[in-house]
């Protein structure tokens, strides 16, 4: 989600670890959410109506891991960059799908991919990886070390799922107004705004999402219990099909808006 572990797997920034005392920060792997529709009265990108109540969601097969290791030579393929983790297994369909650092703007550089092991999450009823994929990849960049920055996530699919998917988002993303994502660890609410991407490809999926969060203020003793502060994390998620895969990317900032700008320079060139 790093959009989504602040969309449980779809991203955080890696230079500012977060903790989060009752708002906590997810790790990857959160399988549960429940959306706030928005009334019939409330345009849609309107504030949240308040807190998503949880609520069960399908079970689906678990996403398979991903792994910074580079090709074997035996498969035929090159080795990936370290800034790239891919997928265990994988058949190597997920890779031509990744945006090239240098179609990026001049001062964005790659950073090591995490491990993100999929990003099973439900957002505004529709459950982003329903089923286990042929490939994965997944890629971060940042402006600075202090942020913006860049995720990317792709899934390949044996079937229609792609296409499913990315149709579910454009229907329930403009009427919802939060929802809810849990793991073990705790749970956060997004409150959900749409999105309109000028020059994004056609057929994206955008919206906006915001969580508080909390952050050890600068220069607390470490001896003391820390002094915390509230944050603001806000995050630009985007969705497109690309064939038989999804290709997702997330810019987000904290306490600012993220940079659109980069975030449709990819958009167009992932595929």
């Amino acid at each position: 989600m790093s959009t989504l572990s602040g969309c449980a797997g779809l991203g955080l920034p890696p230079a500012a670890p977060l903790s989060t005392p009752g708002t906590q920060t997810l790790t990857p792997g959160a399988t549960s959410a429940a959306e706030t529709p928005a009334p019939s009265s409330t345009a849609p990108g309107a504030s949240p109506t308040g807190s998503a109540a949880s609520a069960p969601t399908a079970t689906s097969p678990s996403a398979p891991t991903e792994s910074t290791e580079p090709a074997d030579p035996a498969d035929g393929e090159s080795s990936p960059p370290d800034t790239v983790a891919r997928m265990k297994g994988g058949n190597g369909s997920a890779s031509p799908l990744l945006v090239p650092t240098s179609a990026l703007p001049s001062g964005w550089t790659a950073t090591k991919a995490r491990d993100t092991r999929g990003y099973r999450m439900t957002v505004c009823g529709v459950d982003l990886e329903p089923t286990a994929p042929l490939d994965s990849a997944q890629q971060n960049w940042q402006g600075s070390i202090a942020g913006p920055y860049l995720e990317q996530h792709v899934r390949v699919y044996p079937d229609a799922t792609a296409a499913k998917v990315v149709a579910d988002l454009a229907k329930k993303v403009p009427g919802c107004r939060s929802y809810t994502a849990k793991d073990a660890k705790g749970q956060s609410t997004f409150a959900v705004e749409t999105l309109a991407l000028k020059g994004a490809p056609s057929g994206t999926v955008a919206w906006r999402q915001k969580v508080p969060l909390f952050v050890p203020v600068a220069g607390a003793s470490p001896s003391a219990s820390p002094t915390m502060r509230s944050v603001e994390v806000v995050q630009d998620v985007a969705v497109r099909r690309v064939g038989a895969a999804i290709v997702l990317l997330n810019a987000y900032a904290v306490e600012k808006n993220p940079d659109d700008a980069v975030l449709v320079t990819a958009l167009t060139h992932a595929g």
